[in-house]
């Protein structure tokens, strides 16, 4: 399988899992190529009014993963301009996928204190829960 489809896929396995839990999402129509006017983020996911604008980066061994300067200044304008976060979703292998503050580099060390997707997603529902009983 290729590169490209490769990260289709796992794209479009983070779509599937925020639909399933219950945030409308979208995933980047041919994210990643092509040249375009506009920047296009790999996943947009609003889960209970929160906007979440994500990159997506899969390694199958842990290595550094960097994001171009001009790519993470582009993600962060789309979530200034959405109203939402900018963040990486990154995943080594068969380790969970785990949530990142936007930023040029993730090294295994910042990886394994990231916080795991499903604990980001939990702690982001019973944070929004919390404001309806205020």
């Amino acid at each position: 399988m290729s590169v490209k489809r490769k990260g289709s896929a796992k794209e479009r396995e983070l779509a599937n899992y925020f639909w399933e839990r219950g945030c409308a999402v979208l995933r980047g129509c041919s994210s990643g190529g092509g040249v375009r006017k506009r920047y296009v983020p790999d996943i947009v996911a609003i889960c209970r009014g929160v906007v979440l604008v994500f990159e997506v980066k899969y390694r199958s061994k842990a290595s550094p993963i960097r994001l171009e300067p001009e790519k993470l200044e582009k993600l962060v304008e789309f979530a200034r301009r959405a109203g939402g976060r900018p963040l990486l979703l990154v995943k080594y292998g068969r380790d969970p996928w785990r949530v990142l503050e936007a930023r040029e580099k993730v090294d295994r060390e910042e990886y394994e204190k990231s916080v795991e997707l499903r604990a980001f997603l939990e702690s982001l529902f019973s944070a929004r829960l919390e404001e309806y009983f205020r």
